[in-house]
């Protein structure tokens, strides 16, 4: 009898410390985002570890199935959005660690205090007749045949709404057809039509990003399942929670065996043809396209206008270029973006595309400029010299003699800067611009693999690049006279 209720106990005490090992995992790296509950909880109950922000689901993921971080921290909604998708590798724990709710996040302002009020009222009265339960039940219960999304007739008597997000929190708001859809997009849809607004959704790269054009007046609301806090509420207009979840414990879990043929199989299915999304990697190359062959094109006349004012000897006007160009070379080029983006053109609705431009436009002109002036340096001054004593004026010996010789001198740095102008353009997403690497992230945050989408912009990145480089190649055999042809030298000399 002893001996059996030893046992009795022993096998007590094992089961209680398998299901505490279940629960009580070892965390020496952790990553969540900042603030709320998921930063309260991961400091309660894990001391001295590690904090790292992913910027997407997708990042969270990847971070757990390549063990470089121990667990998450995530609401179920994500995480069983994951799980319909069929991602393997990441699993939760049982218990869920809290409660987070979110809403709808606004400027303060008086604009924003009026818009605010009425996303409050409009949420008492979804809840009261139903609709807040019937969209949650289609978009955070539903299944990808139920989350279906067709934008109503809307008026927009009483202006346009301009949405922040970094559209890649699904089912709440993510890009499908190139079109942000989701429950907290149905929502505000329904929204604008009871108050006779319209909307346009502005995608950036970080939701941080996003807030910025808030507070700064650059959008109207915020929408990415956004953590109703007290610190949020002190800063920015908050509405009254939409929706209230679990927050859950992630950790790394084996996956199911797969062959390498299969795997790629699906892979190149889920990034190029499930919903046509090589065209959202066409459109974003198109962007990308738009933003290089733009900022060449206008940055290199500035470079030369800069170059001949700079020679006229203007003392006011060669401190200001001096000045400009060692700000422009001091700054990091996201910086500049986002500054012009969120401060410069602040209070003027210009698109991001269109920043892009006018930013790449100037950093390129300033590179041409001081290409110039080294180049026309390498020339020797007696060429001037020559000119002038044939009669030609210090302008004409400049653009006739010196500057054929200039160009030619830097035309090599001038191919590796437009190149290099082509790489740039991938941070563009960071004020809303979808160009090739935003296009990219948004079908890694559907897919939740980075592998299949970064090698697929990384293939058309290599062959943009090298399409430019035959392009410069082809100038550079038009621009140097040592390798005209016969018929071109003597074209004009022969009688």
């Amino acid at each position: 009898m002893i001996r059996k209720f030893v046992l009795l106990l022993l096998s007590l005490f094992l089961l209680t410390g398998l299901c505490a090992a279940e629960n009580e995992i070892e965390v020496k790296r952790a990553a969540w985002w900042p603030g709320g509950v998921a930063e309260r909880e991961a400091y309660s109950r894990w001391s001295g570890v590690q904090h790292i922000y992913p910027d997407t689901i997708s990042d969270m993921m990847q971070m757990i199935r390549q063990k470089k971080v121990d667990a998450a921290i995530l609401q179920r909604v994500f995480y069983d959005a994951l799980k319909a998708e069929g991602v393997e590798g990441v699993e939760a724990l049982d218990e869920p660690i809290g409660k987070l709710p979110t809403g709808y996040l606004f400027r303060r302002s008086e604009h924003g205090d009026t818009l605010g009020d009425q996303m409050d009222d409009f949420i008492d009265k979804c809840t009261a007749d139903g609709t807040l339960e019937r969209l949650q039940e289609k978009w955070l219960r539903g299944t990808p045949e139920t989350r279906v999304f067709e934008r109503p007739a809307l008026t927009g008597e009483n202006g346009t709404l301009t949405v922040a997000s970094n559209g890649v929190n699904m089912p709440f708001i993510y890009i499908q057809k190139k079109n942000a859809v989701g429950y907290e997009v149905e929502l505000f849809a329904l929204f604008c039509k009871e108050y006779g607004y319209d909307y346009k959704v502005e995608v950036s790269s970080s939701f941080e990003g996003a807030l910025v054009g808030v507070e700064t007046g650059q959008y109207d609301i915020g929408i990415n399942c956004i953590e109703v806090t007290e610190s949020r509420k002190e800063k920015f207009r908050m509405s009254k929670p939409t929706y209230e979840d679990d927050v859950l414990v992630i950790v790394r879990a084996e996956p199911s065996k797969q062959g390498f043929l299969d795997s790629l199989k699906k892979q190149v299915h889920a990034t190029l043809l499930e919903e046509g999304r090589w065209k959202m990697l066409a459109a974003g190359m198109g962007t990308t396209l738009l933003i290089t062959l733009s900022a060449t094109v206008f940055g290199t006349a500035l470079g030369f206008l800069l170059c001949f004012l700079y020679r006229e000897g203007n003392p006011a006007v060669n401190g200001a270029i001096n000045l400009i160009s060692k700000f422009f070379a001091g700054m990091p080029m996201m910086v500049l973006l986002m500054l012009f983006y969120y401060v410069v053109f602040g209070s003027v609705h210009i698109g991001g595309t269109a920043v892009a431009i006018v930013v790449f436009s100037i950093t390129t002109g300033l590179s041409v400029f001081n290409m110039l002036k080294s180049g026309a340096a390498s020339v020797a001054k007696g060429q001037t010299e020559a000119a002038l004593a044939l009669g030609f004026s210090e302008r004409a010996a400049f653009r006739k003699f010196v500057l054929p010789q200039a160009v030619l001198t830097f035309f090599p740095t001038y191919q590796a800067e437009i190149v290099n102008l082509l790489k740039f353009t991938a941070i563009v997403g960071y004020i809303a611009v979808q160009d090739l690497t935003k296009m990219a992230d948004l079908i890694r945050a559907r897919t939740y693999d980075a592998f299949m989408p970064l090698i697929a912009i990384s293939v058309l990145y290599l062959i943009l690049a090298w399409l430019f480089t035959l392009a410069a190649d082809w100038m550079m055999t038009r621009l140097d006279p040592r390798k005209r042809t016969a018929d071109e030298v003597l074209r004009g000399v022969k009688p």
